[in-house]
């Protein structure tokens, strides 16, 4: 490792007490919507705070990993700890979301109807649109920090299947069809949601059946991979999209073959 020089030292501490500062700033923010929350009966007035709650966690963990990048350009310094902290912060503003949206994976895709009708003049598509692919910057600037070869890493399996996950369960499917139309306020992001959330639910199954093939062959990472394939297929199903919907089909009962033949193995 080549010496680092006093300059470079500097100028690093300046940059991170920046976002510090910043970071400080949301936590203390982080304190009272947590109190808040303490105070509320309303059940989606709870959710509502939730969400807020959820967009703090989000911004501190950006400023966490900010942080961190600055060591690691600067003086080439990349601390797992401080990582971990904002991975903490990442999984804590899911945690809250699921509380929200649900966590369902292959269930009926109105499950979360009543939170939805609640939301609908509270959030807009953009609004959901731009938070997702935001949330998904944070995740994806997590893991370019961890670097390549981090241990670290395998978490993130997880992460991006329950990501993924809270994306579909944040579009509204009881009236996605109704409003499909340019004339309705929101369409472009509607479209833009959909069409994103599909491809994160196909990139988690892969990551999932991956990890399956690849490492322990744990029965739990190839269920979770055909549940989410399976919760794709259904939104094929919902958007009548005839093609890609036996595609999935024949993916899944490929990926459930492979599984039972290998539980049959194990006995």
């Amino acid at each position: 490792m080549a010496k680092i020089s006093e300059a470079a030292k500097a100028e690093c501490t300046r940059m991170q007490n920046k976002y510090k500062d910043l970071l400080a700033g949301i936590e203390s923010k982080l304190v009272k919507v947590e109190k808040d929350l303490l105070l509320l009966e309303d059940h989606f007035e709870i959710c509502r705070k939730k969400i807020d709650a959820a967009v703090l966690y989000i911004q501190a963990s950006s400023f966490i990993a900010t942080t961190c990048y600055i060591a690691i350009e600067y003086i080439d310094v990349r601390s797992d700890n401080q990582l971990n902290d904002g991975r903490r912060y990442v999984n804590k503003a899911i945690m809250l979301l699921e509380e929200v949206f649900g966590n369902h994976t292959d269930d009926s895709l109105s499950l979360n109807e009543e939170i939805h009708d609640y939301l609908r003049d509270k959030l807009t598509d953009e609004w959901k649109y731009k938070f997702i692919c935001s949330f998904g910057y944070v995740i994806d600037y997590f893991k370019y920090c961890y670097g390549e070869n981090s241990k670290w890493l395998q978490n993130f399996i997880e992460i991006e299947g329950r990501f993924a996950t809270l994306g579909k369960n944040m579009i509204d499917f009881k009236t996605y069809i109704r409003d499909l139309s340019p004339e309705i306020e929101g369409y472009k992001y509607r479209v833009k949601m959909m069409e994103l959330v599909k491809k994160l639910l196909a990139a988690a199954a892969e990551q999932y059946r991956t990890k399956y093939e690849l490492q322990d062959k744990r029965l739990d990472d190839m269920k979770m991979a055909l549940n989410i394939i399976a919760s794709l297929r259904r939104i094929h199903v919902y958007l009548n999209e005839s093609e890609e919907s036996e595609e999935k089909k024949k993916m899944y009962d490929l990926w459930k073959k492979k599984m039972d033949a290998d539980i049959k193995k194990m006995k």
